[in-house]
């Protein structure tokens, strides 16, 4: 069922788990939760149950017109910046980059989070990601460990092909030999770069999703979903969590009152409203006074938008039909296939450099992983004050001091891979002073909550548990180690799958 924050104003609930965001991560998990017979409460902090008609998107005269009449986000999200977000987009908290003229938006305080606007693009976090080397801290769990779970994140989202190959061989319907075989298209091969392969599905609003193909989430009789409903504070007895205090929003929407609240207990608590309010609300619980690592290393996937940022190279390298760029096919629940170079994982560790997508001919705008860097982070802001009259946000990003090392090698390789191709072919590739001035979050936001084999060195365990509590998970992509370069949110989903089954096994 469904209900609004001020149909309980003064009343305590009780429940198995409280989950605090309604986006991917926090949908997942509730579905996955009450499939077990476990309650749940779903916690919304919007007013908005469904995404109202977009205004003039073009319209940069006028606050907030490039995304709705009205936005949650200017009231509850707004927030300060600083370091480079502060240079390149001022607006962060609540709305895209002011010289950016796409209906793009970074962060949404809605029923349905994120996966209101995204584009579907799927593919699982490469083995890599998860491997300790120079400038990449490594994770307590491997690939291998969320292999079942991508493999049922596979099936639940409806993606295309057999997760597990004929040898048994994992993320099989991600590779270029599947989509090779199902398209009859030729491998580009470039040296120094494997060729993987991304699926974008349809269904893609988690609010809306008939999740078993009849029903809803909130259509479930243990889910209780309630909009409105803005956490306050993580009340701890010891090492447990025991008390949510939740506030309630009244008044016209555009001058918002704090009109009350209401108390959640639960055996669990889950925050999963992104990594950057996931971080906020620690702080402002006072998680993260132990240590330095609450709000820390922020990352995201930078993209440099309007400039030729990266090596380009004017000609296909390969002749058609191939694998690379999008397939306009219609090819069970997907829309679209797209292949993409990233650096092997050879090169990658020899170089210490991260991932960055290399197209048929370089790329227009420079999609990669940033270096873990610890003074990127997420702090309170020191005097602005939200409707509740608590700290708003401060996003400070801040690039690894090795980013143009980085870029430079990473630039260097595609160069040296397409001129072993083409003998003598110039490659262009742009200063790094240009894409610095250009670079953009682009919405997928990383790290704050990091996961970690103990609290000297992050945040939560392997199993999302907050270090020092018994009961107080983390949910979302807040929980990465590094970046990696693949969308995050087919792995968001992946790991609520992994934190229901341990929910439902501590429970």
């Amino acid at each position: 069922m469904i209900g609004d924050g001020e149909d309980y104003k003064g009343q305590t609930l009780k429940t198995a788990v409280c989950i605090v965001g309604s986006g991917p991560a926090g949908v997942t998990l509730a579905w996955y939760l009450q499939k077990q017979g476990i309650s749940v409460v779903l916690l919304e902090g919007s007013r908005l149950f469904n995404r109202p008609p977009a205004t003039s998107f073009g319209d940069k005269s006028t606050p907030y017109k490039n995304t709705y009449d009205w936005n949650e986000n200017a009231t509850l999200y707004a927030g300060e910046t600083a370091g480079l977000m502060q240079a390149n987009e001022d607006n962060f908290p609540i709305l895209p980059a002011q010289n950016v003229d796409s209906n793009a938006w970074e962060r949404e305080r809605l029923y349905g989070g994120t996966s209101t606007h995204w584009g579907g693009q799927s593919r699982p976090l490469d083995p890599i990601v998860f491997e300790k080397r120079e400038g990449f801290p490594g994770w307590p769990i491997t690939r291998a460990d969320l292999d079942p779970y991508y493999a049922e994140a596979s099936t639940f989202c409806g993606l295309y092909g057999p997760y597990y190959g004929p040898q048994g061989q994992p993320a099989y319907n991600f590779t270029a030999e599947f989509w090779s075989q199902e398209l009859g298209m030729a491998i580009p091969a470039l040296p120094g770069f494997d060729f993987g392969m991304y699926q974008f599905w349809n269904d893609r609003q988690f609010q809306a999703r008939k999740l078993d193909g009849q029903h809803t989430i909130d259509q479930m009789p243990n889910v209780q979903v309630i909009t409105n409903a803005s956490l306050l504070n993580i009340a701890q007895e010891g090492s447990k969590v025991t008390t949510l205090t939740v506030g309630v929003l009244d008044g016209t929407r555009e001058v918002p009152v704090w009109n009350g609240t209401f108390q959640v207990q639960a055996d669990a608590v889950v925050l999963a409203c992104g990594a950057v309010e996931n971080a906020r609300r620690l702080l402002l619980s006072g998680f993260g006074e132990d240590n330095d690592n609450v709000g820390a290393y922020f990352m995201g996937h930078p993209i440099a938008i309007k400039n030729p940022i990266t090596a380009v190279y004017t000609a296909p390298l390969f002749p058609s039909p191939n694998l690379i760029g999008y397939q306009n096919r219609s090819i069970g629940n997907l829309f679209a296939i797209e292949g993409t170079f990233t650096p092997t994982r050879e090169m990658a560790t020899e170089l210490a450099i991260g991932s960055a997508w290399f197209f048929n001919n370089g790329t227009g705008n420079y999609y990669h992983e940033l270096l873990p860097f610890k003074e990127s982070r997420v702090k309170l802001a020191p005097d602005a004050v939200d409707v509740f009259e608590q700290q708003q946000c401060l996003v400070d990003w801040r690039l690894n001091p090795r980013s143009e090392e980085n870029y430079k090698l990473q630039t260097q390789l595609f160069t040296q891979g397409v001129q072993q191709i083409k003998p003598g072919q110039k490659v262009t590739v742009a200063d790094f002073a240009t894409l610095e001035r250009a670079m953009m979050i682009n919405g997928h936001h990383i790290g704050t909550a990091r996961m970690a084999d103990s609290a000297e060195n992050g945040v939560v365990d392997k199993n999302l548990k907050v270090f020092g509590t018994d009961n107080l998970f983390v949910a979302g992509s807040a929980v990465w180690a590094t970046a990696g370069i693949p969308n995050p949110t087919f792995s968001i989903i992946t790991f609520s799958i992994r934190l229901a089954e341990h929910l439902g096994k501590s429970l």
